[in-house]
């Protein structure tokens, strides 16, 4: 008998205790959002931070890919479509932008001013691809990814998302580290859509080879 009003007990007393729960949660403001129609919630306190080599969205910085198709080939669900198209031997287009990781995880993309070894006790001047100068200590930088020549057009740099399985294996063998995955809410890390052919991004910039191509005419022309 004590055993069973025991039992009577405690099933009221856990039930108050969900209630009390339950209607304390219902006077505090509404946490649901309708997405993807609201994105609201990024800027709000409440959203933490997107930790750092987290695997989102595909993103490449077309004019720093050379066209090596390394992405392509380690791809385990094919997801990566490229067409290329190779200069006569000698040319070059130009060269892709070094990268400089720091040691607090962050990255500089840009030119470096001199040698891009990276020398103890020294300093490093980076011009940033938004034309911005920027000086550091040789012992705040981790490592340094050097230029590479480009001296590919690429007609084609398709990543459709719908497929991607986000292994990031692709980035870890771009010689250039222009192929990345996007981890923080600045740039965006949702890509929500009602058609599957909205998650194909198209990279490819036939456009900025044809100013290169003008220019090196023009240089022609001018000797």
């Amino acid at each position: 008998m004590r055993q069973y009003l025991a039992n009577i007990y405690l099933g009221v007393y856990t039930a108050l205790v969900g209630m009390r729960i339950t209607f304390k949660q219902l006077l505090q403001p509404s946490v649901t959002h309708q997405y993807p129609y609201e994105h609201s919630f990024e800027k709000k306190k409440n959203v933490r931070d997107i930790p750092k080599g987290y695997r989102g969205k595909l993103d490449n910085r077309i004019e720093d890919c050379i066209g090596c198709r390394k992405c392509e080939i380690i791809c385990p669900v094919d997801c990566i479509t490229m067409t290329t198209r190779k200069l006569p031997k000698g040319e070059r287009l130009w060269d892709s932008m070094s990268v400089v990781h720091l040691k607090d995880r962050t990255e500089i993309v840009g030119n470096i001013e001199g040698d891009e070894k990276l020398v103890p006790d020294t300093t490093i001047t980076i011009k940033t691809r938004d034309e911005r100068t920027v000086s550091l200590s040789s012992e705040e930088v981790d490592r340094i990814v050097e230029r590479k020549p480009v001296i590919f057009y690429l007609d084609q740099f398709d990543i459709d998302m719908s497929l991607c399985m986000y292994c990031g294996l692709c980035t870890e063998v771009c010689p250039t580290e222009c192929l990345t995955m996007i981890d923080n809410l600045k740039d965006g890390i949702a890509y929500s859509t009602f058609d599957r052919t909205d998650l194909i991004y198209l990279f490819a910039a036939p456009e900025m080879y044809d100013q290169q191509t003008e220019a090196s005419d023009e240089a022609e022309a001018a000797d």
